[in-house]
């Protein structure tokens, strides 16, 4: 990797890596937010023209989406609607299995697509789940599609990097969420429901073996993301008469509990894809670990697969405090990267990331605490390894103090209106220091 991109797209995600063959990495492309303050543009403008316009001239073009969440994948879609040839592989994440092989995120998407109205939000969200194979591969080709859990490995600027979550089989989902599912099955088990609740749950069982087979083949194939559309197909056909079984209020109201929604919401985020690279030696620049919207729980199931340290370390969920995990202290890192802007819902950036000795980059001081209360960035008071006189306050970083240049650590915070480096704010810092 030569250089890194963190692109403000308000509450989402878009990092772009750089390769030295000028290939790039996109990591999720997606936001919560319509309008991008910042410019204030629209994020599917900001989408087409500009990211993609950005990128066109690039000698290679990779995706990869880390979950299924509107703010890492929306961008995504745009893309391959505007031209779905633009990235050359597409690495999509499998939903994992428990230990009894069931696909409990998948089952969950299959409920709401069948006894929900399909135009809010929440059922988007399962769609997204159960049609992003096809929908991509329409676009793009099977060919280019790229199913990744742990123990996958893909290969990017000469460096093999190593996908570390989630485990494809034996996943262990919450008891909150598996209780739900498991409820939402029992609604439909008593034999003396009309023959319509037997042949869902049938179908229900074929889709998760279909998807199980699908997602053998490295790249998909297209006939088996075909017979996976033919299986929803029948689910359609099903629903007219699922929802006027005597049960299909009480499964609406397990549907969308504030509970139950919350738990699938967090589940996903669990559920994110995390990956590093495979280092052959010794400790490098190429040292990266990207966590998409993991949880805590997350770093503690692969906490004997992380390095002790990192050059740079992907905040997960957006720096929130919600997602801090206690490894992230642990774990020493030169930068860290935070990706996160207006969002009531989001919540703060935790405070834990102020008192890191890392350099952090943010898109966006909305959710920052420590912003609100001292109207500058923390980094001003931080030390910076890469500076070419050795360390140093990253206020002396060439970037941030002339604004023109590169980047000693190859960094850049991206936006409609340019580049920037790692000082959040608009101060100025004196030329002499």
């Amino acid at each position: 990797m030569q250089w890194l991109e963190l692109h403000n797209v308000e509450y989402g995600e878009c990092i772009v890596l750089g390769g030295a063959h000028h290939d790039i990495l996109m990591v999720d492309c997606g936001s919560i937010n319509q309008k991008i303050r910042e410019g204030n543009l629209d994020f599917s403008d900001y989408v087409d023209p500009t990211l993609m316009e950005r990128y066109s001239a690039c000698s290679g073009r990779a995706f990869l989406l880390t979950h299924y969440h509107r703010d890492h994948l929306c961008g995504l879609y745009q893309m391959l609607a505007k031209r779905g040839g633009y990235f050359d592989r597409i690495l999509l994440p499998v939903s994992p299995a428990d230990t009894h092989g069931r696909h409990l995120l998948l089952d969950f998407a299959l409920f709401v697509y069948a006894f929900l109205p399909r135009q809010s939000d929440y059922a988007q969200v399962n769609l997204s789940a159960l049609r992003i194979f096809s929908r991509v591969a329409k676009s793009a080709g099977a060919d280019r599609i790229y199913p990744i859990a742990a123990g996958s490995s893909f290969l990017f600027d000469d460096v093999t990097y190593d996908v570390l979550w989630p485990d494809r089989e034996g996943y262990p989902f919450s008891d909150l969420f598996a209780s739900a599912v498991e409820q939402l099955n029992v609604c439909l088990a008593s034999p003396f429901l009309p023959e319509v609740a037997q042949r869902f749950l049938e179908l229900k069982a074929r889709y998760g073996k279909a998807y199980h087979l699908c997602c053998q083949s490295v790249p998909l194939q297209a006939e088996k993301i075909a017979r996976l559309d033919a299986l929803l197909e029948q689910v359609d056909l099903l629903v007219p008469e699922l929802q006027l079984l005597p049960t299909a209020p009480d499964i609406v109201q397990i549907l969308t509990d504030p509970a139950t929604t919350t738990a699938y919401s967090d589940e996903l985020n669990t559920a994110s894809v995390i990956f590093h690279n495979r280092r052959t030696s010794e400790a490098s620049l190429d040292d990266i670990l990207m966590t998409g919207d993991a949880a805590p729980e997350s770093f503690d199931a692969i906490a004997d697969r992380l390095y002790h340290d990192y050059y740079i370390v992907k905040a997960p969920h957006h720096g929130t405090a919600s997602h801090w995990s206690h490894w992230l202290s642990e774990i020493a890192a030169s930068h860290i990267l935070i990706s996160n802007g207006e969002y009531q819902k989001g919540g703060k950036i935790a405070s834990e990331y102020v008192d890191l000795p890392a350099v952090k980059h943010c898109t966006n001081c909305a959710a920052c605490s420590w912003y609100a209360s001292s109207g500058c960035s923390c980094n001003r008071v931080a030390c910076c390894y890469d500076l070419p006189m050795g360390a140093g306050l990253t206020i002396k970083c060439p970037r941030c103090r002339e604004r023109k240049g590169t980047a000693p650590c190859g960094i850049y915070i991206v936006s409609h209106g340019g580049e920037r480096a790692c000082l959040c704010d608009d101060l100025p810092v004196q030329p002499g220091l």
